[in-house]
């Protein structure tokens, strides 16, 4: 860590934080290298059309870690510290990261300097060295309407990238790999009853699916997308070579064709709001014995800045659907039955920003607004708090998400460090 970003945590916590240390004693310091880190980015994050969120600007525009036994925080990388490569623009933010071993790959996002947007490669043990991973400037339009939002790594080391209106693939050489004339993802149609169409404002999420044999390098893609109408929320699966005819479009449903149902030990509302709830964050998680079938996991937030609660409808919550990834060239989201609520409890989910998934204790940590029932997190600059919960796929008689608090405290509060997550990842 430089000297200016000690610095700038030492004020902070002088200002009076809690949970971020200036100097740990060796203890201290063995138990947040050791295990597993949640690691979190901080930048314009989203959590919901109806819920005003931070800008770049206004963010931490850091990553940091948490280390997921001793909850030892840190900070990783600030952006408004110098780097090897000097400094970033004051407006860009962290909008996604990845875990790449060694490193962290970050996508950033400035709608001001948009020559800002690229992929960095951070490293974990000198994030002073940091370098610039990609920057062609086909995928990272410097265009106010091609905000960055989110990203995910293939098998093959190749990257996939949502830009608002498109979805860019970049290959392992870190060069471009369009469609056509087009973004690998752009202006997905509809294909008979799989509706994809009306999805380029919002490319919210992706995610893939594992290769459909072992002789292909990359899965199927699944997006989600939000709109302002409740039809234009939606969930997709794309052919995993991008996106060139409506027949590409494998899998897609909007938010009024959805069917909801609660988990066992669930209850309240399972009608989607007549408004549409956002899609704001996703994971998929492949079954292990099947891995052509799995579990989508996708939270949701209201689109209308009215609708604060679950009162009207289902608005905020966490919601599974089964995923078959049936032949080469077909996929289907939930084909026959519906998608299972399996938590709904208001102020434990309002406002969902990310979310991942740590398949080795088969925990889902969730990032959320942290004042409940405010549709403007931006005028007292909150910061988002993250929740960990307990994941059992095959439970039937007992829920299959389960809150897991200490002393009745989220698994990371709020802090000027947490505003406002964009992103998080399970690493070293």
């Amino acid at each position: 860590m430089g000297r200016k970003q000690i610095f700038r945590l030492c004020i902070l916590i002088t200002a009076g934080l809690t949970g971020f240390g200036c100097a740990k004693s060796s203890d201290e310091t063995a138990a947040a290298s050791s295990g597993k880190n949640l690691y979190f980015a901080t930048g314009q994050c989203n959590s919901g059309t109806g819920i005003t969120t931070l800008s770049s600007t206004l963010s931490s525009r850091m990553i940091a870690k948490v280390n997921l036994s001793s909850k030892v925080q840190s900070v990783v990388f600030d952006l408004a510290a110098e780097y090897q490569g000097g400094f970033f623009a004051p407006e860009t933010g962290a909008q996604a990261i990845v875990d790449n071993g060694t490193s962290l790959l970050l996508l950033t996002e400035n709608a001001i300097n948009m020559g800002d947007r690229k992929i960095f490669s951070v490293p974990k043990s000198n994030p002073f060295n940091t370098v610039i991973y990609a920057s062609d400037s086909n995928a990272l339009t410097q265009t106010a309407a091609h905000i960055t939002r989110s990203m995910v790594k293939e098998i093959d080391g190749s990257l996939l990238f949502s830009k608002s209106i498109a979805i860019e693939k970049i290959g392992s050489n870190v060069l471009r790999i369009p469609s056509g004339a087009n973004p690998y993802i752009n202006a997905p149609g509809t294909n008979g009853a799989n509706i994809c169409n009306t999805s380029i404002t919002f490319m919210s999420n992706i995610a893939v699916l594992p290769p459909f044999t072992s002789t292909t390098n990359a899965g199927k893609i699944i997006f989600s997308h939000q709109g302002g109408t409740a039809g234009s929320n939606r969930l997709g699966i794309i052919n995993k070579d991008g996106y060139t005819a409506t027949t590409d479009c494998y899998a897609g449903k909007s938010v009024p064709s959805i069917v909801l149902a609660n988990d066992t030990g669930v209850s309240g509302l399972v009608s989607m709001d007549t408004t549409g709830p956002s899609p704001t964050s996703m994971v998929y998680i492949p079954d292990t014995v099947t891995p052509t079938q799995g579990k989508l996991i996708v939270g949701y937030s209201s689109s209308v800045a009215a609708n604060l609660n679950n009162g009207t409808g289902f608005n905020y919550g966490i919601v599974m659907y089964d995923v078959t990834d049936a032949t080469a060239t077909t996929a289907t989201i939930q084909a026959s039955g519906t998608g299972t609520v399996l938590y709904n409890t208001f102020s434990n989910v309002f406002g969902i920003s990310a979310m991942t998934y740590d398949s080795t204790n088969k925990h889902l940590y969730v990032a959320t607004a942290s004042q409940q029932g405010v549709a403007n997190q931006t005028t007292a600059a909150y910061g988002y708090k993250v929740e960990k919960f307990a994941l059992d796929l095959t439970a039937t008689t007992v829920p299959k998400l389960t809150l897991i608090r200490d002393n009745n405290k989220p698994f990371m509060d709020r802090s000027s460090f947490t505003r406002c997550i964009t992103s998080m990842a399970i690493g070293d």
